[in-house]
């Protein structure tokens, strides 16, 4: 029997099994290196202002969720140096900006004290009304705006054009086109027209007015990669240019490779746009498979471009079907779609795709249809982003209303990824009804798997009927089953379920025939029982699993055993029962620390009496 290091006491390993059989047999959390190198840089002492250079350096060098949990961890407490904990909140700040983290960046500045005073106040407020915008709740960002703007914190004016193009942002992500043009209106009355920004600002607005050629106006001469691609945008909806014209300029501006990730996501939308209008589904689908693949890490402006991955369907569909048309080819005779999608081969990719797209969306046959699908997702998945594309046309997509009605193959490719990704509710959703294993898993696995997701995604009910058709088979399980199978059980008592794992262990505890096992079980069982203050039955509970070798029992997990059985008795006032076990403990070990626990123990029982 392992044991669990504790206080004094020795205690049965259950974080030990768990490192044997828990999220490495299941899959759920994959070592990072970067967690590794933060361990590593945790345990180096640094100077905190050689050290804020050194984790400015990590998120420039692609590990910003490291330099932010260095930067909440090393950071220097405000009263000691408020201007260094000023300079490392700073950092913090733009860092989570800067990736994205919007939410995140929102509880953090929430949670900033509550006694700051301007300027630094100021800053974190400016800093909330900008994280409020990102989230699309404007009406909240206004409010903290129209009290910035009207506390007079700012007296130099600097501030101020800040807050108030932030007002007009706000209006945008609410969708309220007129209020924001009013109110870009105001602002070029006291500011003028500005520099890049306020263009750039300004010629968003006016495209969400239905209002191009005046964008085209507004952002003429303005000499950066968004103003270049949104000109193009302008220019394409108010037809100065040609379609096939802006589609090769943005083709042309996507060939930089030094452009900033959300500047290549608004030319990708525009590039798909142009392709559209152009005619050329082909062209489109490759732009819109490059925007969704990244939509989740740079979100595009989805003011500006209406787009869903139903647009990614409908422009597979239409590139299938010109393909279809050219070849002659009918809809509902599936052989020849099969045999051009695999002639297309890697020479033709994007024509391999629409048509397994259009065989899985209206193949004549169920079995046609799966397979397509596979196929799919299967091309899909071979590229670098390939499983956020999988996620944003298969979830995202109205063709599939719910998660139940995506393909159980796709369920199953989507399932790792977004276990990584730490969304285990979703992955809970994904593997409901997915009862058959997939090929070459066993059985067994397949069900503990379904269990433990189900648990971690707080789907308790599926969970337990899970778990229960596994105890119920219990006695056909082998030792390392059994072990695997009370894991699962000892996440539904860590996550406060202990009526369902007491009921589950008794069963199992029925099922088995493994005296060592059983013995195990009920010291479990009193666990979840004391968990519950029923102290009574704990106590007897792990009486019964002290004594199962005989009543003199003190090998260490008796020893264990008893010392919990006393901590119960002593709960639910037998005193007398539990002055006896703990005497019967002290008598059984010469550790001085032991001992000294002991009495402790044993005084605190007699003073409660008292």
């Amino acid at each position: 029997m392992q044991a669990l290091p504790a206080p004094v006491m020795v205690w049965p390993d259950r974080s030990g099994r768990r490192r044997v059989y828990g999220a490495r047999f299941l899959r759920l959390w994959p070592l990072r290196t970067a967690a590794l190198l933060c361990l590593m840089l945790l345990t180096i002492p640094s100077p905190h202002a050689e050290t804020l250079q050194e984790i400015q350096s990590l998120a420039v060098a692609g590990a910003p969720e490291l330099a932010v949990r260095l930067l909440q961890q090393q950071e220097p407490a405000r009263k000691d140096d408020p201007a260094g904990w000023m300079r490392w909140e700073n950092t913090l700040v733009r860092i989570l900006a800067e990736r994205g983290d919007w939410s995140k960046l929102y509880v953090h500045l929430t949670r900033l004290p509550p006694d700051l005073a301007p300027p630094v106040s100021t800053w974190q407020q400016t800093w909330l009304a900008r994280t409020l915008v990102e989230l699309n709740r404007g009406a909240e960002a206004r409010v903290l705006l129209r009290r910035l703007l009207w506390s007079g914190q700012d007296p130099n004016g600097k501030e101020t054009a800040e807050w108030r193009r932030l007002v007009i942002q706000s209006y945008r992500v609410e969708e309220r086109s007129d209020d924001a043009y009013a109110a870009m209106l105001r602002y070029r009355q006291d500011y003028g027209t500005g520099g890049p920004e306020d263009a750039l600002l300004s010629g968003k607005i006016l495209l969400d007015q239905g209002r191009p050629a005046d964008a085209v106006e507004a952002l003429s001469g303005v000499d950066t990669p968004a103003a270049r691609s949104l000109l193009l945008l302008a220019r394409l909806r108010s037809k100065q240019w040609r379609p096939s014209k802006v589609l090769h300029a943005s083709r042309m501006m996507l060939g930089d490779k030094s452009l900033a990730p959300d500047v290549r996501q608004q030319c990708e939308a525009v590039t798909a746009e142009a392709a559209a209008e152009a005619g050329n589904a082909a062209a489109q689908a490759i732009a819109l498979e490059h925007l969704f693949a990244a939509a989740r890490g740079v979100p595009f402006d989805h003011e500006l471009f209406k787009l869903t991955p139903d647009a990614l369907w409908n422009a597979y569909l239409t590139y299938a079907k010109y393909v279809g048309n050219r070849a002659q080819m009918l809809i509902g005779d599936d052989a020849p779609w099969w045999k051009a999608a695999r002639g297309a081969g890697r020479m033709y990719p994007i024509r391999a795709r629409s048509i397994y797209a259009l065989l899985a969306l209206d193949g004549a046959t169920v079995q046609t249809r799966d397979k397509a699908h596979d196929d799919l997702v299967k091309q899909l998945m071979q590229a670098d982003d390939g499983a956020e594309l999988v996620r944003q046309l298969y979830l995202h997509s109205s063709r599939f209303p719910t998660v139940a009605d995506v393909p159980d193959g796709v369920r199953l490719t989507l399932l790792d990824p977004v276990i990584e990704a730490g969304n285990l509710a979703l992955a809970s959703q994904l593997i409901t009804g997915l009862d058959e294993p997939p090929a070459g898993v066993d059985r067994f696995v397949w069900r503990l798997r379904k269990a433990k997701i189900f648990v971690l995604g707080g789907d308790h009910t599926h969970a337990a009927a899970v778990l229960d058709v596994l105890v119920h088979e219990g006695a056909k399980l082998a030792r390392p089953q059994l072990d695997q199978l009370i894991q699962v059980l000892f996440d539904l008592q860590t996550i406060g379920e202990n009526d369902t794992a007491y009921e589950l262990f008794a069963v199992l505890e029925q099922q088995v025939s493994i005296a060592e096992v059983k013995r195990e079980l009920w010291y479990w069982m009193g666990d979840s029982r004391y968990a519950q203050q029923r102290y009574l039955e704990a106590a007897a509970l792990y009486l019964r699993s002290a004594t199962m070798p005989g009543p003199q029992a003190m090998d260490p997990w008796a020893q264990t055993a008893r010392y919990q059985a006393a901590r119960a008795l002593g709960k639910a006032g037998l005193v007398a029962d539990a002055k006896a076990l703990y005497q019967q403990l002290l008598a059984a070990t010469d550790d001085a620390e032991r001992q000294a626990v002991l009495q402790r123990d044993l005084q605190q029982l007699l003073l409660v009496k008292q």
